[in-house]
């Protein structure tokens, strides 16, 4: 695992996107400015060791063991390939999943609009793909996705709808299904009793300096209309819990 100053150093010498041509020039949403600053400040930090591999305190673990479930059953579901089929891994943070997908023998492209994260990325897979082509990795914004005359077989978006509201969420779902030529791969924080107890607790009582994210919560009706009205149909599911982890993976197919 890196060291902090070796993380900060990461963040510094974070290169500018490759892909502009993905993109709208647009005016980010006051949400996804403060999600932006917050990983590449404190964030960043914080998210490359609980996505890492190294010792992090118990409460991070439970995220940690979450998310790698998480992306067990979209390798899974996504399957193998020889070099033959593209994957878009939006918002791929650290490049675990877009690693794991690469090594499945995918040609993989990633964005984050966390130029340190995107850094981060193209540092810890150098070396690691042993199978298929090295991912490339780019600096976004969902919110700013255009990709006229792009498009990818596979579309994944792996824990990032939750920082975001849900009238942003339709737009951004709507813009990554008009990318997928098959299908569509992604998770959400599902509105339950529970979970909305729990993030009514989170806002109460703890101090807005100690709060990562704001938590947004989605009832799985507002997904699946969103998806159908984007041409697809949600094909299968699986909730995936892990003490105050709790994500809703999906796959959606082009109807």
């Amino acid at each position: 695992m890196l060291t902090l100053q070796e993380l900060v150093d990461l963040r510094d010498r974070s290169a500018a996107s490759d892909a502009q041509s993905l993109f709208q020039s647009r005016e980010k949403t006051e949400n996804a400015e403060r999600v932006q600053k917050y990983f590449e400040a404190s964030g960043f930090s914080r998210w490359a060791a609980i996505y890492g591999q190294g010792d992090i305190p118990p409460i991070w673990r439970v995220i940690r063991d979450g998310h790698d479930r998480a992306i067990d059953l979209v390798v899974d579901w996504v399957g193998t390939a020889d070099g033959d089929r593209t994957v878009l891994d939006a918002g791929c943070g650290t490049g675990n999943l877009a690693t794991r997908l690469a090594d499945s023998g995918h040609r993989v492209q990633g964005f984050d609009l966390s130029a340190p994260m995107v850094s981060f990325a193209r540092h810890i897979t150098q070396g690691r793909i042993s199978r298929g082509p090295q991912p490339e990795f780019f600096v976004g914004d969902i919110s700013a996705l255009d990709g006229q005359g792009v498009s990818y077989d596979t579309v994944c978006c792996l824990d990032v709808l939750f920082h975001y509201p849900y009238e942003e969420v339709k737009d951004m779902l709507a813009r990554l299904a008009a990318l997928s030529r098959h299908k569509v791969v992604g998770s959400f924080a599902i509105r339950t009793t529970m979970n909305a107890f729990w993030m009514e607790i989170g806002q109460r009582f703890f101090h807005k300096k100690n709060r990562m994210t704001k938590l947004h919560l989605l009832t799985y009706d507002q997904v699946e209309q969103i998806m159908y009205r984007s041409g697809f149909a949600i094909k299968r599911t699986e909730r995936v819990t892990k003490f105050f982890y709790d994500s809703y993976v999906f796959e959606a197919v082009r109807r």
